[in-house]
């Protein structure tokens, strides 16, 4: 049980940190800086995207592991005690951070690097920079709400046993 919880914790330590900051400083950063800043996020997904990725399984698989032991197997009366019910909303709140983000960001981010290597370097054109504020705009959005989803998730778990 330490070394799962061990595991969940440095994980998702790392994911929240990393949703935080692409969030809230990095995709505006990258959007002020035009076309080359899309560029820029698209080199640093391809690296940056399979980490996350791992840290989201390394963190959301031992927490599943972990709450089923700790109810006892899901049993009723545990489940719907404070503690429970805090470690639920916590995950709960991740999961829905996973599917927000691959449902919306994924295609999102997919249809901004197709949009730019299009461009190969060039200059946009008023269709294409206007799809591009579009989609950037969603993806930031989107990545604000993934990031407030994640920090719910780290504090309603870090205050759960002593509810």
């Amino acid at each position: 049980m330490v070394w799962l919880r061990l595991l969940h914790i440095v994980a998702g330590v790392f994911w929240v940190g990393s949703a935080v900051f692409v969030g809230l400083f990095l995709l505006p950063t990258a959007r002020a800086a035009g076309p080359e800043g899309g560029r820029f996020m698209a080199r640093l997904m391809q690296r940056t995207g399979p980490v996350l990725g791992i840290a989201m399984l390394l963190t959301i698989v031992p927490g599943f592991i972990m709450y089923g032991r700790l109810s006892a197997g899901f049993n009723r009366a545990w489940v719907t005690s404070r503690p429970g019910l805090a470690l639920a909303t916590g995950a709960i709140a991740s999961i829905l951070a996973v599917v927000i983000g691959a449902v919306v960001n994924g295609p999102a981010g997919a249809k901004i690097a197709a949009l730019l290597r299009d461009t190969q370097g060039g200059a946009l054109t008023a269709a294409q920079a206007a799809q591009l504020a579009t989609l950037q705009t969603r993806v930031e959005r989107v990545a604000r709400l993934v990031a407030l989803l994640l920090l719910l998730a780290a504090g309603a778990m870090a205050v759960a046993r002593y509810l």
